[in-house]
């Protein structure tokens, strides 16, 4: 009897003992506040690493007493009293971070005078527009300092000129410090004459507007429309125009260009008759003993002269232009993996390389209105970028590409590799440039920074 009251008893103080356990409302509670807990030490881990970071003065930062962020830049005065300016598309992630937090608790007041925004005058570049016996003739004013090239250097020289007739003059201190450290008679085997071609560019305040045929018009209609607008173009000589010039003058100074590129000029000028189809261009050259001169051309001789761009005066405003729609598309040829299309636009017939017809479309109409600084001065880092690979020797390209971008951006040689050293956003999305190497750089379409550094990864060789 004993025996089986003790197992009644055992039996009944095991069911108490369920009984009393935690209820289902009771557990639920439980996870929340260990799902909260868990939640409350991740935030602090992530403050703290934040924490961490903002505590580390980046190198381009070291010397900051203040800063004050401004749409697309971050003014600083630096501890000397010095003030400087950084575009926020160079900055990586870190950095925006911690100048972001540091212009808060260290603002960089406005000036006590009042500030007024004004629209900069636009340099005034026509001298002549007119039209008379049915010849028009516009005329360009010429470079406010005439130069003198040293050897085979051209096409420094055309963009000294190029820049200074839109109102972006250069100093003689830039340019020696390019010119006096590459061999003169073959510059184009030294990186850093790209690195200062280029530069002469990306140092001008503000960011110069380049524009570029898109082959929906012949290419003299094209460059006379842009010199109508009053913007210089850079061009290309061949050599059997170079060679009809005076023979005083050959006789010193003997072609110096190249099958490929020619001999780099600007032109600041034409005249022309509708009707004949006749007419010449004003020529700036870049030896001062044949300082200027026409050529004659007509419409049968476009292919020999290289129209390549045109530059906007300074202060001009980015143009409305209107909006293309993309019509009829054919597949012309395969160009490696993508496709060579035509595309019928309302704004006429473009020529497209892209991996499909819809990505040949949204090319097309990808949208060219007014742009922010940030994303012009991005922009045209892509122009530059892309010049470099499609026209200097692969020898030298890569270091010529990563150390204007060194120059650009002020990347200490110490960073992390893969780096991002630049994000533009354009109307097909985020273009990366990523550092993968200290001689390298590579330009990515991504979804974001981790997405272009995890592509970079994976095309930079593992270390053995």
């Amino acid at each position: 009897m004993k025996n089986y009251c003790g197992v009644i008893f055992t039996l009944v103080a095991a069911l108490l003992l369920v009984g009393c356990g935690p209820s289902a409302k009771e557990k639920e509670a439980a996870r929340a506040k260990s799902a909260a807990e868990e939640k409350a030490r991740l935030k602090e881990i992530s403050e703290k690493r934040r924490a961490d970071r903002l505590a580390q003065t980046p190198a381009k930062f070291k010397n900051v007493a203040s800063a004050r962020l401004e749409p697309g830049y971050v003014h600083v005065l630096n501890q000397d009293g010095k003030k400087g300016m950084f575009p926020l598309a160079g900055l990586s992630d870190v950095e925006k971070e911690w100048i972001e937090e540091f212009a808060k608790a260290n603002p960089l007041a406005k000036g006590k005078g009042s500030v007024v925004t004004a629209k900069a005058e636009v340099k005034k570049t026509i001298e002549k527009q007119s039209t008379e016996n049915g010849v028009e003739t516009v005329q360009l004013c010429p470079p406010a300092k005439l130069r003198d090239q040293i050897g085979g250097t051209c096409m420094y020289y055309g963009r000294v000129h190029y820049l200074d007739i839109a109102g972006y003059p250069v100093e003689d201190v830039e340019i020696n410090r390019t010119i006096n450290v590459i061999p003169k008679d073959n510059p184009f085997v030294d990186y850093r004459y790209f690195v200062g071609m280029m530069g002469l560019f990306l140092k001008q305040k503000p960011s110069p507007l380049v524009h570029f045929p898109n082959g929906t018009i012949r290419p003299f209609d094209w460059a006379r429309q842009e010199l109508r607008k009053g913007r210089p173009i850079l061009a290309a000589l061949p050599e059997d125009v170079w060679m009809s010039l005076p023979a005083d003058f050959l006789s010193t100074h003997p072609w110096d260009g190249n099958s490929k590129v020619g001999h780099q000029v600007v032109l600041n000028g034409f005249t022309y008759n509708p009707t004949t189809g006749k007419g010449t261009f004003h020529v700036i050259n870049s030896w001062r003993s044949l300082a200027e001169f026409d050529v004659a051309v007509d419409n049968s001789e476009e292919r020999r002269i290289a129209i390549e761009q045109s530059l906007s005066p300074k202060g001009e405003a980015p143009e409305v232009l209107e909006k293309i729609v993309a019509g009829d598309i054919t597949e012309l040829k395969p160009v490696g993996k993508q496709f060579l299309y035509e595309v019928q636009t309302n704004l006429g017939t473009q020529k497209v390389v892209a991996k499909s017809e819809a990505d040949a479309k949204a090319f097309v109409e990808a949208d060219r209105g007014e742009k922010d600084m940030e994303t012009i001065f991005g922009e045209f880092v892509c122009e530059i970028y892309d010049y470099i690979y499609q026209n200097v020797d692969a020898k030298i390209r890569d270091q010529a590409a990563a150390e204007l971008f060194s120059e650009i951006f002020k990347i200490p040689p110490t960073v992390t590799l893969p780096h991002v050293d630049l994000e533009v956003k354009g109307s097909l999305g985020k273009t990366y440039f990523v550092r993968v190497a200290p001689t390298k750089v590579v330009k990515l379409m991504a979804e974001s920074t981790g997405d272009a550094l995890n592509q970079a990864k994976r095309l930079t060789p593992a270390k053995s």
